[in-house]
C-alpha cells in the first residue's frame, strides 16, 4: 500500500510539472522579403505584449536582403560590394549589417514584465546555447563566447568603428565554431579576409578557452520597448554569393558544394531546435494559429519598413 501510494505521489507530481510549463506560440513563416519580416517580428512582440504569451517566430528570407543595424549608416553599404544588388532593410534592432540568404532567422517575443525579460544578458545566453547543442549535433566544435566586460547595450550606437558586417563582429554572446587551422584556411578560402571599413583587420580578445580559429555561425540583437522584448537573430547555414567571405555551418563541416536550400540541414533546423529551447525554458509549444496580415497594425509596419526614409534615414536623425 505504501509503494501505491508513494507512485500515486510521483504521478501527481509529474502531472503538476506539466501543468505549470508556460505556453509559447510557435509560427514557422515561409520565405518572405525583408520588410514583411521586420514588419512581422515588429507585430508579434506587441502580440506577445498584449496577450502576456511568448511567440517564437522561425523564418527565412527571399529575395536574398541585405539588412542593417538600426544604427547603421546606409551611406556605409557600399563598403561591401558583393551585396551591392541586393534590396536592403533597416531593422528595429541594433548591431552590424547582416546578408540573409542561406540561413535560417529566429524571433523571440515576450512580455517586458515575463521574467525572462529581466536580464537582458541571461535571456540571450539561454537563445544561444540551446543554438550551440543544435550546432553540436551537426559536428560543430560550438562556443559561447563570454568575456569579462559587458557588452554594449543593444540599441546604442557603437563607441568607436566596427566591422560592417555582422558576422566579422565577435561580442559576448556570440557562438562560434572552434576549428582547425587546416578547416579554418578551408571556410576562407572562398572569401576575402574580415576587415575593418577602414582596410585594417580587426581583432578580438577571445575566452581564453576558445582555439584563435573561429567562425562566427550565430548572431542576435535585442529591442526593447516599454511593453516587450524582441531578440532576433540569424544562424548562418550556407556561404552565400552575396556574402562570400563568411563560411556557414556547411562549410565549418567540410562541405566544398554550395548548399541547398531544401538540405537536411535547413530543414533539421525547423524540426530539432525549437524543442531544445522550449526544453531550457520549460515551455509547451503550441501552434501560432493568428493571422497577422488581417490586422491594420501589421499594414502599418509594412509601410513603414517598405519605405526609403526609414532605410535610408541617417543615424544623427535616430537619435
Amino acid at each position: 500500500m505504501d509503494a501505491r501510494l508513494g507512485k500515486r505521489k510521483r504521478s501527481i507530481g509529474r502531472v503538476n510539472f506539466r501543468a505549470t510549463m508556460e505556453r509559447c506560440l510557435l509560427l514557422i513563416d515561409s520565405p518572405r522579403s525583408g520588410p514583411y519580416n521586420m514588419a512581422a517580428d515588429e507585430w508579434c512582440a506587441v502580440w506577445a505584449a498584449g496577450h502576456k504569451t511568448p511567440i517564437l517566430r522561425l523564418y527565412r528570407w527571399h529575395p536574398a536582403t541585405l539588412s542593417l543595424g538600426y544604427f547603421q549608416r546606409y551611406e556605409d553599404r557600399k563598403s561591401h560590394p558583393a551585396s551591392q544588388s541586393c534590396p536592403v532593410v533597416r531593422r528595429p534592432s541594433g548591431g552590424g549589417a547582416i546578408l540573409h540568404d542561406r540561413e535560417w532567422t529566429y524571433a523571440l517575443c515576450l512580455p517586458a514584465d515575463h521574467p525572462l525579460a529581466k536580464d537582458r544578458l541571461s535571456l540571450y545566453l539561454t537563445v544561444h546555447e540551446t543554438l550551440g547543442r543544435w550546432l553540436q549535433r551537426w559536428g560543430v566544435t560550438a562556443v559561447v563566447l563570454r568575456r569579462e566586460n559587458p557588452p554594449a547595450r543593444c540599441g546604442q550606437a557603437p563607441s568607436r568603428p566596427c566591422p560592417f558586417l555582422c558576422f566579422q563582429r565577435r561580442a559576448v554572446g556570440d557562438v562560434v565554431a572552434v576549428v582547425d587551422d587546416e578547416t579554418f584556411s578551408s571556410c576562407q578560402s572562398s572569401g576575402n579576409q574580415p576587415t575593418e571599413t577602414n582596410g585594417s583587420p580587426r581583432t578580438t580578445q577571445l575566452s581564453p578557452s576558445c582555439a584563435e580559429s573561429t567562425v562566427k555561425l550565430v548572431g542576435s540583437a535585442q529591442r526593447r520597448t516599454r511593453n516587450a522584448v524582441l531578440q532576433h537573430g540569424s544562424i548562418l547555414l550556407g556561404r552565400s554569393p552575396w556574402a562570400p567571405e563568411l563560411p556557414g555551418v556547411w562549410e565549418v563541416t567540410g562541405h566544398k558544394d554550395p548548399i541547398d536550400h531544401d538540405s537536411e540541414l535547413f530543414r533539421d533546423f525547423a524540426v530539432a531546435w525549437p524543442p531544445l529551447l522550449a526544453q531550457a525554458l520549460r515551455w509547451r509549444l503550441q501552434h501560432f494559429p493568428y493571422s497577422m496580415e488581417r490586422d491594420s497594425l501589421f499594414e502599418e509596419l509594412l509601410a513603414r519598413f517598405s519605405s526609403q526614409e526609414w532605410t535610408c534615414k541617417s543615424q544623427s536623425a535616430m537619435g
